[in-house]
């Protein structure tokens, strides 16, 4: 995996080379065109890239007509832009310019005789140095910073097409560049910026981390890619053909212009993509570190991006065209900010030590190929001056020879320096790709440390090291590598542990140095720290705290530990911190999910036993059809129903709401159904008098700020007379009569305030006398105030007009029918209190 980075490193080398050296012949040339308009002149016309024909005449120029073919320029036949480019050099302002043209209104051929004037300037300097100029170098600066980073990362790549193609947006070809050369900075223009809609979506797809599931379909990839890779490879042709051969590409020219609108819609839906992608993954992510950079990262895109929408959809004035433009300036900063500042893709550890790294060994590899080519041309030149074929056979085999030579000879010198040289450079991704790999999937701190260890004592060839980590008011040793007896450990108050939190680096021990802070602390803990064999310390630091410390010991070589080593080994302290912080929270996530399960069994058994509470059966009454339901809202709630059979052959019925949620709410309102049944073994004389002694009862067993609204009746079948006491809950209503009729309305309203607030409370009784046919509904406001996402109620009113509708039917048919219209009303939303509905229906 290692020996294909250098490789990739040349590729991105020659790709360095011709890309500055295209944009800055580009930049150059514009600057010096700017610098001297008077060295240019006018051309009367102008056309499309690809067309011989007048797209729009230039101002000033009244005989030129749009649609007009130009034939021939000062008698000879006009065949592309090179000729164009030999006219104005040779033109100055006030000449003259003969200019033969086929006219398509009347298909006349016109020889016209038109004066040229000076060239006038496009734009500002701004305009030009921040377009032209700044905008794709600093583009190039960032892409190549990234990709050299991250050579092996596919996203390095993708970054850097893309910033390189966007770098082109307001680029132009020139064809006052002298062939051939001109023809390899056309290809790099040409590719980049049609192209750069399409990075811009793949960047979207894989930035910070690929679209969950693409990878199973990432051969769509060629499908999004093929229509950009047809028009670059057709606009490239057009480019490399448009020189001397214009009249051939008509047909070009046609296709431009009729996929003109296909190009235009798929520009805004890979660039509303990419915006759509950073939104999704937004909303994905957990970390609050990677929301914060796609949101940074769809800020700035849009301030640099939306303002191409108008330049590319509508007309603009010069002035807001050119300010419109300028904001792309936002996107290369926005990148630099995100990837580089932000440690989006975690590229400054690798940087900081691998440039020099990559440079020296891309030097060798530059040298090796620049030996090899000068033995080629040696060969070719001598071989020219041999009559004989045997000598230049002889010739070729010591060329081959030699270039293999060169080859073991540059393998050779890049082991040397890496061993001598860039040890630490070497290993420095081998052991970070290692420990993020292992962050990602180990979740034991001790498996972690293991790595760890390992890692740093094979890469580095240390023989001890020891892992402190905080446990109270000590730093103990958490896990040891070559150590045979156990290790001490360190208060948390030691100078050790101090030096550590004020440094925040990498601290070495000269024991052989007396004015070494390590001789300000006491013996016992130099005592220590000579036990650890300790040479280095790392502190493990996690948002300003230190978690623990690495402790090393010599390496085998006996050799100091280098800046480098300190560099990487820093690095590699911090990922520590952070894979011990993910592994703690996953410990404390796991025991607060064993804690939420827990909570949940018990909250189940609580459930069930509430559900025993309430009516397993219903009693069988004559005359009367009766049934109840009760809903919480969580797992257990506050609401009470109750049917009971009493010894005087009456029926009781209790409904109750008690104030609060949860468990609190479910303790009081078993302790409501207790007091009640123990009141109805003994009866009172009177309801209200029974309710007096509920309502001490709960009154006692409950907090001051518990209570409940509560209503009890007693129906008698011989005589239908139900008498009821109402303390403070919604009033139970009375149906009475045929609903095409219109039905009469009773409400039970008469008794008194609610039960448990006050110790003593007078209750009133009341009475009515019900008929064959009424319907008595008892509810808890979890019906009526039922809300949708409106915030709009049930309200009484619909209860009542869905109790009317099935007034024929069952009770529990009744029931059935009012939840459901509840349940369709609120539509999914979420309830907050418990649905409670009691009906009876006379026979």
């Amino acid at each position: 995996m290692v020996e294909k980075q250098p490789l990739q490193q040349t590729i991105l080398a020659l790709l360095l080379a011709w890309a500055f050296t295209a944009q800055l012949t580009y930049s150059g040339f514009a600057i010096y065109r700017q610098a001297h308009p008077e060295r240019y002149v006018e051309l009367p016309f102008n056309t499309d890239s690809f067309s011989t024909v007048i797209d729009k005449r230039a101002a000033g120029y009244p005989t030129l007509q749009k649609g007009d073919n130009i034939l021939a320029l000062n008698g000879v036949s006009f065949t592309g832009e090179e000729q164009l480019v030999a006219v104005q050099s040779t033109l100055h302002p006030g000449d003259t310019l003969a200019v033969t043209v086929a006219r398509r209104t009347d298909h006349g051929i016109y020889r016209l005789t038109i004066p040229v004037k000076l060239h006038s300037q496009s734009g500002s300097w701004i305009e030009l140095l921040g377009l032209s100029v700044i905008l794709p170098i600093s583009c190039l600066a960032v892409g190549f910073y990234i990709a050299f980073a991250r050579p092996r990362d596919p996203l390095a790549w993708i970054t850097l097409a893309m910033l390189a193609s966007v770098g082109q947006i307001a680029g132009d070809v020139s064809w006052f560049i002298s062939s051939p050369w001109r023809e390899m900075l056309f290809l790099y223009h040409t590719l980049l910026g049609a192209s750069w809609p399409l990075w811009l979506l793949l960047f979207g797809l894989y930035f910070p981390v690929p679209l969950p599931g693409w990878k199973k379909i990432s051969w769509l990839n060629w499908i999004l890619a093929a229509p950009y890779v047809v028009f670059g490879a057709l606009a490239a042709y057009g480019y490399l053909r448009a020189g001397a051969h214009l009249r051939e590409l008509g047909w070009l020219n046609s296709f431009i212009i009729k996929s003109e609108p296909f190009f235009t819609v798929l520009f805004s839906v890979y660039v509303g993509g990419f915006f759509a992608l950073l939104g999704r993954k937004a909303s994905m992510v957990q970390s609050p570190d990677a929301k914060r950079r796609l949101h940074l990262m769809s800020i700035g895109c849009s301030l640099a991006l939306t303002p191409l929408l108008p330049v590319v959809f509508l007309n603009l004035p010069a002035w807001l065209e050119t300010l419109c433009l300028s904001m792309v300036m936002f996107f290369p900063i926005t990148m630099a900010y995100v990837i580089v500042v932000q440690r989006a893709m975690d590229i400054r550890m690798v940087v900081r030590s691998g440039v020099r790294y990559a440079v020296a060994r891309q030097g060798i590899q530059f040298l090796r190929i620049a030996l090899s080519t000068t033995l080629v041309l040696l060969a070719l030149q001598l071989g020219r001056g041999f009559t004989e074929h045997w000598q230049g056979i002889v010739i070729m085999v010591v060329g081959v020879v030699l270039i293999a030579s060169i080859g073991r000879l540059a393998k050779r010198t890049s082991r040397w320096m890496d061993r001598r040289f860039f040890r630490e450079a070497y290993d420095a991704e081998l052991i970070l790709a290692d420990l993020s790999g292992s962050v990602a999937s180990i979740r034991d701190i001790r498996a972690l440390l293991q790595i760890v260890t390992r890692r740093i004592s094979g890469s580095l060839h240390v023989e001890r090291i020891a892992v402190l980590l905080e446990r109270g008011m000590h730093y103990e040793p958490a896990y040891a590598l070559g150590f045979e007896n156990p290790l001490p450990p360190l208060p948390r108050d030691a100078t050790t542990i101090r030096i550590l939190k004020q440094l925040r680096a990498p601290s070495k021990i000269y024991f052989e140095d007396p004015q070494s802070w390590i001789y300000g602390a006491p013996e016992d803990e130099q005592k220590i720290l000579r036990s650890l064999h300790a040479q280095l310390l790392l502190p493990v630091s996690l948002n300003n705290r230190l978690v623990g410390m690495i402790s090393l010991g010599p390496k085998k070589s006996e050799l100091p530990y280098s800046q480098g080593d300190l560099q990487l080994l820093g690095a590699v302290a911090s990922q520590t911190g952070l894979a011990i912080e993910n592994a703690e929270l996953t410990e404390t996530i796991r025991n607060e999910i064993a804690q939420r399960e827990r909570l949940d069994r018990e909250l189940e058994i609580a459930r069930d036993v509430q559900q025993h509470l309430f009516p397993q059966s219903l009693p069988q009454v004559k005359g009367i059809d009766l049934a109840g339901y009760c809903r919480p809202a969580e797992g257990v709630g506050g609401d009470y129903y109750d049917f009971l059979r009493l010894s005087c052959g009456c029926l009781g019925v209790a409904v109750g709401d008690v104030s609060g949620k949860g468990i609190a709410a479910a303790l009081l309102m078993a302790s409501l159904q207790a007091s009640l049944r123990g009141q109805t073994i003994k009866p009172c004389e009177t309801l209200a008098e029974m309710i007096q002694n509920v309502n001490h009862l709960v009154y006692d067993a409950s907090a001051d700020n518990k209570y409940a609204t509560f209503f009890y009746a007693q129906y008698s079948p011989a005589t239908r007379v139900l008498r009821y006491v109402n303390a403070g809950h919604n009033a139970p209503i009375v149906l009475r009569g045929e609903p095409a009729d219109g039905c009469d309305i009773l409400r039970l309203d008469q008794g008194g305030t609610v039960v448990g607030l006050f110790p003593h409370c007078i209750f009133d009784e009341g009475r009515v006398v019900l008929e064959p046919g009424d319907v008595v509904v008892a509810f808890t406001d979890g019906i009526s105030e039922a809300m949708n996402s409106l915030d709009e109620e049930f309200e009484e009113s619909r209860l009542l007009a869905a109790v009317r509708e099935q007034n024929a039917r069952s009770a529990a048919d009744v029931i059935s029918e009012v939840l459901a219209r509840v349940d369709q009303f609120t539509a999914g939303a979420r309830q907050h209190d418990d649905m409670t509905l009691v009906v009876l229906r006379v026979q």
